[in-house]
């Protein structure tokens, strides 16, 4: 993946596998400000059918950098937005 997928912009147009493929790059070079910057832009302009999972994704990371009060934040908004999908699968599992 090219760094062009990592201007502003242009990033809003990831599917989640992109966004995720492009986070965990960020993440495995030391850069998890840039990772969570760039989670926080797709989730606010994206329109995925599975943003819940980035959601999560972005709620972990932010947990595992200590920002506890911005997670907390952030799994507000992810059961908030998607009890309905979270409840109906769990009670599958």
């Amino acid at each position: 993946m090219s760094n062009q997928y990592l201007s502003g912009a242009k990033m809003t147009s990831f599917t989640l596998s992109e966004l995720t493929q492009a986070a965990e790059m960020l993440q495995a070079s030391g850069q998890f400000q840039e990772a969570i910057d760039l989670y926080r832009q797709w989730l606010q302009h994206a329109k995925d059918e599975c943003k819940h999972v980035a959601w999560f994704n972005y709620s972990w990371l932010l947990q595992k950098q200590n920002k506890f009060e911005e997670a907390a934040n952030a799994y507000d908004e992810l059961t908030h937005n998607y009890a309905n999908y979270l409840s109906g699968h769990a009670a599958m599992a």
